[in-house]
């Protein structure tokens, strides 16, 4: 009987025990409890879109695994988040209509150029070296941002967020309110509150997946669910799509007057060369010149002697050929000099242009570079995407 009396009393105080575990499990969430879960999901679903670019879509079952080909789904898909099988009991709205699914994956919409055609600009300054190596560095940038053009991630759906909320009048548009007033959101989070039941259009939102009640509606004796409704203008804000699209756009804005200037500055390298190869020319026209004026000089000087002499053996000579032939050599002596001075000028403009010439050279190299740190910053701004 002792024996039987001990074991009654064990057993009635480990039910004691269990029945106030199985109470406690029953009792209601608390209001900082909701607010807890809420926010756990919030934080969920937009860590979901820095790592795939897009929000999840919902589950349309208990099991938390996200079906995108149901529109109408309502449940949070907590197993797809990988999140607490407790948030199971939320409802979960996203934005899939009017043109704009949130939980697709986004084109390709932003990139490093903005599309724009760099290609071409290293094609100068083969003969300089210096210009040369910093050419071929500005085509490593132009090759490496034009091949992200087909590369999706988080600026690629802040675009489409953007989009969604210059269109958010079109029909199928997930909304929180009522039928006669409501506004348009990105995604909504919806706890069945204390009674653990959901009321209102929170049920099946709406009947469509498309209408909640506001997040801010009275608590009644009918309505007790706690929701967390975004917009895309502050999903655009928490997610950094405004500063980062600000960054790369800006970037890309930048890249581009640098590759203006690249080709402003290729048309005077190109009359820089062209005019060292006119003033080389000169100089050989020059020496010519000196050339012909010597030749010239010669020929002068020969036939005043072949013409005395002739003078001399007929008639004899006369004031007026002397003078003749004295002006004819002093004239070829003209020639000569002016040839001369043709010449150290035509030098002197050489050495000017390909002095000229070796400064746009180095010009031209910090143009080129300048354009591909530009175009580089551009591609690690893509790169990261809304990712710190």
């Amino acid at each position: 009987m002792v024996e039987l009396t001990v074991s009654l009393v064990v057993v009635g105080i480990l039910a004691a025990f269990l029945w106030r575990w199985v109470i406690a499990t029953k009792e209601p969430a608390t209001e900082q409890e909701i607010q807890i879960e809420l926010k756990q999901a919030q934080a969920a679903l937009e860590g979901f879109v820095l790592a795939n670019n897009r929000l999840p879509c919902a589950s349309n079952s208990a099991g938390g695994v996200e079906d995108c080909s149901v529109l109408s789904a309502v449940n949070y898909p907590w197993r797809t988040l990988g999140t607490s099988s407790r948030l199971g009991q939320l409802h979960y709205g996203v934005n899939r209509g009017g043109g704009v699914d949130l939980a697709q994956n986004p084109g390709a919409a932003i990139s490093p150029d903005f599309g724009i055609d760099f290609t071409g600009v290293p094609q100068l300054a083969t003969t300089a070296a210096v210009s040369t190596t910093a050419s071929i560095l500005a085509q490593t940038a132009i090759t490496t941002a034009q091949a992200r053009r087909t590369v999706i991630n988080g600026l690629d759906w802040c675009f489409v967020l953007r989009k969604y909320a210059s269109n958010t009048a079109a029909a199928n548009v997930l909304r929180v309110g009522n039928a006669a007033t409501n506004i348009p959101v990105a995604y909504i989070l919806v706890h069945p509150g204390v009674n653990n039941q959901f009321d209102g259009n929170n049920v099946a939102g709406g009947g469509g997946g498309f209408l909640y009640d506001l997040p801010g509606r009275a608590q009644d004796s009918r309505y007790d669910d706690r929701a967390l409704a975004v917009g895309s203008a502050d999903l655009s804000t928490r997610l950094g799509c405004v500063s980062r699209m600000s960054a790369a756009r800006t970037a890309s804005q930048a890249a581009f007057a640098q590759y203006d200037v690249t080709r402003v500055m290729q048309e005077y390298w190109s009359l820089r060369n062209f005019d060292v190869q006119a003033a080389d020319s000169a100089v050989d026209g020059a020496k010519v010149g000196v050339a012909m004026a010597a030749i010239g000089l010669a020929l002068t000087a020969t036939s005043a002697a072949v013409g005395a002499a002739s003078a001399l053996n007929t008639e004899g000579l006369t004031a007026v050929f002397v003078v003749v032939q004295i002006a004819s050599v002093a004239l070829a002596v003209a020639e000569n000099v002016l040839a001369a001075a043709d010449l150290a000028d035509a030098e002197t403009a050489l050495v000017d242009s390909r002095n000229k010439l070796s400064a746009t050279d180095t010009y031209a190299a910090r143009t080129y570079e300048l354009l591909a740190e530009s175009l580089s910053k551009a591609t690690t701004i893509d790169q990261r995407g809304l990712n710190p």
